[in-house]
């Protein structure tokens, strides 16, 4: 009726599932992401932080299908990260360097994306799931 297409649900578009994935990694990154960083232990903001990108990059990919839409998260993702800097007694290093890391992440989920085929693993049903189809 109004030219939008209802049958493919929220998120299921290039741009809606860049703004709904980046903003939960995003938001992830700006609350959890800056606890650990107070906590100042070397290294542990990225061992916790990186899986849960790349599990919001995966569902992101699975959505949308494409290289640009896991760079597109990223980029909405470090955009979340700068509100950190609203905080009171926020280092400006410790928001730029993880929003840069945010976006190096991000570009290079998206080239092994695109080096890969655009849904790899994805798209691929497991044995056991082929299985249970029929």
């Amino acid at each position: 009726m109004n030219g939008m297409d209802t049958r493919r649900g929220f998120g299921r578009t290039p741009l809606a599932a860049a703004l709904l994935f980046g903003s939960v990694w995003g938001l992830g990154e700006a609350t959890l992401g800056h606890l650990l960083h107070l906590v100042r232990v070397p290294g542990l903001p990225g061992v916790v932080m990186f899986p849960f990108a790349a599990l919001v990059m995966g569902r992101a990919l699975a959505r949308s299908g494409g290289a640009a839409v896991v760079f597109a998260t990223g980029v909405v993702a470090a955009g979340f990260k700068f509100l950190d800097l609203l905080l009171p007694g926020t280092d400006i290093l410790a928001v730029i360097n993880p929003a840069r890391a945010i976006l190096l992440e991000a570009l290079a989920a998206a080239v092994w994306v695109s080096l890969t085929g655009k849904m790899g693993a994805f798209e691929k049903c497991p044995p056991s799931c082929e299985m249970s189809r029929r």
